[in-house]
């Protein structure tokens, strides 16, 4: 034992710091190979035998079937739910720990296109925030996932000076909701 030992002693006095470090980032490698790399070589491998059967047999696999997708404008609500939107706007500020203290509004038509096409109205929206970055993050978040007609069209931040938690923010949203033709 101690001459093994001694052995290993004097491999690592010739290779030095650097081959010591060497040796250990190869088995290191080896170790990642063998047990991250290859059990996914052989999972392709499996995959690729299975899709050369199927051709091989003339099977094809059952995709799933296709659904046309609903119109999205028809999905969209009336012009007149706008101020409930704007509503509810609010009241995610306020449950999200800030105020929608200010904001400008305005309204545009936009027509997509055709004789016969859907109108829409294109609500935008600039609101200047005071809230700390979590409370922006959670509310953004919240009203994107709660109004899927509603997008964040850009938002702008700013801080005084380092230590303030607080940021300045303005978020710019656009709201789109279905006019009379």
């Amino acid at each position: 034992m101690n001459m093994a030992l001694w052995q290993l002693r004097q491999w690592g006095r010739r290779l030095g710091a650097g081959g010591l470090l060497g040796l250990a980032l190869l088995v290191l490698a080896l170790g990642a190979f063998f047990m991250l790399v290859r059990p996914l070589h052989v999972q392709a491998h499996a995959q690729q035998q299975r899709i050369d059967q199927l051709r091989a047999t003339g099977q094809t696999v059952a995709a799933a079937p296709v659904t046309t997708a609903p119109d999205p404008i028809a999905a969209l609500p009336p012009d007149s739910s706008a101020a409930a939107t704007l509503g509810e706007l609010e009241q995610l500020a306020r449950a999200h720990d800030f105020e929608l203290t200010r904001g400008q509004y305005s309204v545009a038509t936009v027509n997509t296109g055709g004789d016969d096409a859907a109108r829409l109205a294109r609500w935008q929206m600039v609101f200047l925030v005071q809230a700390s970055y979590p409370e922006l993050h959670a509310f953004v978040a919240a009203a994107l996932e709660r109004l899927p007609n509603l997008t964040l069209d850009e938002v702008k931040l700013k801080r005084e000076r380092i230590e303030d938690t607080a940021l300045q923010t303005e978020l710019r949203f656009s709201l789109f909701v279905e006019t009379a033709p």
